[in-house]
């Protein structure tokens, strides 16, 4: 970000990322043992199926940076609205999902990195003092970043820093960056205090059902899946099972399971030829006219609409 608040990087050409998850809803990063434990990427949300980001949570501490158009972060029972020229700190172990604002196609950096990154992986004062009192607040598993105050502004130039440096590569760009970083990280544990000081702690047994819930749902989602079902697989009841979702990720379960279902048939209705209601069929959906109904309250239009863009 410049002294007149915009923002460089319109045109910037880099590798994109692709998001992969594991059977657990856990996003699969793109860290190499013994490489540089901190890794910065460019999203283009217009490259992703439904252009925006399914319900995922990774081990490491993330930072978008957005560089175009605007998208709602949703994490726990948070949703936080987001344009160019803002970032957001998601919390490790978080699990969030990314809309696009309608008719936008957002474009962000995202940099991924390990407290011990910060701390040097010792149990010391950085880590007591500094990074564990944010990691474990549960008001802080999403943070919005903006330009509305001195820190703000300090901190947004740091991600400009710090995603210049990876373009750029410069003598000893790792010391810089993770000097950068570190300051980034003084910074939120400064503003965040308020917040802090009144949150509790995350909880921990929903976190763990939740993960569950999703795995189940991602290995049967074209099977016929019941609401008894997916509470099974966590042991726990359908109320149990509603009320958890309901906090955790903000929908229903059977809401949530048929994200997937329409995921993977955008993806089989944009590469192959085969007829819709097979497609429906073989994403575990009972008829046409819920398939329909579904897929376009999730993409925006018919799967035949769908299937004519996408080609």
């Amino acid at each position: 970000m410049d002294k007149t608040g915009c923002i460089r990087y319109d045109d910037v050409m880099v590798n994109e990322f692709r998001i992969e998850l594991n059977e657990y809803q856990m996003e699969l990063l793109p860290y190499t043992p013994g490489a540089f434990p901190c890794v910065c990427k460019y999203v283009d949300l217009s490259r992703y199926v439904g252009n925006s980001v399914p319900w995922h949570w990774h081990q490491r501490s993330e930072i978008n940076f957005f560089i175009r158009g605007k998208a709602t972060m949703m994490a726990q029972d948070k949703s936080i609205e987001l344009k160019q020229g803002e970032a957001v700190f998601i919390n490790s172990n978080t699990l969030h999902a990314l809309d696009p604002e309608p008719g936008e196609m957002p474009r962000y950096f995202t940099i991924f990195f390990d407290a011990d990154f910060l701390t040097g992986g010792y149990n010391n004062v950085y880590s007591q003092k500094y990074v564990l009192p944010v990691t474990s607040c549960r008001e802080l598993q999403c943070f919005p970043i903006r330009s509305d105050s001195p820190d703000g502004i300090r901190m947004l130039n740091i991600l400009v820093q710090i995603v210049d440096l990876f373009q750029e590569e410069p003598f000893g760009y790792e010391f810089t960056i993770r000097s950068a970083l570190s300051e980034f990280w003084l910074l939120l544990y400064k503003v965040t205090a308020d917040i802090r000081a009144g949150a509790g702690q995350i909880n921990l047994t929903d976190e763990a059902r939740i993960k569950e819930m999703m795995r189940y749902i991602e290995g049967h989602y074209a099977e016929k899946v019941l609401l008894e079902d997916i509470a099974a697989s966590a042991g726990i009841s359908e109320r149990e099972c509603t009320r958890c979702f309901a906090g955790t990720v903000g929908v229903s379960p059977i809401d949530y399971l048929n994200r997937p279902r329409i995921r993977i048939a955008a993806g089989q209705l944009a590469e192959t030829d085969l007829p819709v209601s097979r497609i429906a069929e073989a994403c575990g959906f009972s008829s046409d006219s819920y398939f329909g109904k579904m897929f376009k309250s999730v993409m925006g239009c018919s799967p035949r609409e769908y299937r004519k863009v996408g080609r």
